[in-house]
């Protein structure tokens, strides 16, 4: 059977500093539109992640042969309400190869000794929430904050 595989094996794009605060500016004006003038500040610029939760991944990745890669998906703690604080941050998950499903199979659940999925099991969860929000967490003076380079 022949993989029908698409995921990228490479996703890495360098781009200019200038392509870099015009996008992150882009960002921040996007959201301001979206959000009550007194709010602006909250508006979420970045996450941080540490290196060793990186490296960690990193270390679950090397060990799977099967693993491509990871996947981020955005969440918000509550349903959009003003008068709740409410934060953007984003959940990562490890990417499995899949001949079925052309971009991988979200690996949701740490494997078990027997084999199986460990959906089961409280507390297998393999969903990370890596992230500290920024502006709590961030270099104020970066251009990718201000948009001033």
């Amino acid at each position: 059977m022949s993989s029908k595989n698409q995921l990228p094996t490479e996703t890495k794009v360098i781009i200019s500093v200038p392509e870099a605060v015009e996008k992150t500016t882009n960002w921040r004006n996007f959201m301001k539109g979206k959000t009550a003038e007194e709010d602006a500040n909250k508006v979420p610029k970045a996450v941080y992640i540490s290196k060793e939760d990186i490296m960690d991944m990193a270390k679950q990745c090397e060990a799977d042969d099967t693993i491509a890669g990871v996947r981020a998906y955005f969440t918000l703690d509550s349903e959009a309400a003003e008068e709740v604080k409410n934060v953007v941050t984003f959940v990562m998950v490890l990417v499995r190869v899949s001949d079925k499903k052309p971009f991988g199979d979200d690996v949701l659940y740490m494997p078990t000794p027997d084999g199986s999925n460990g959906s089961s099991v409280a507390g297998n969860s393999n969903v990370y929430d890596y992230t500290r929000p920024c502006p709590s967490i961030c270099d104020v003076d970066s251009p990718l904050f201000t948009g001033i380079e």
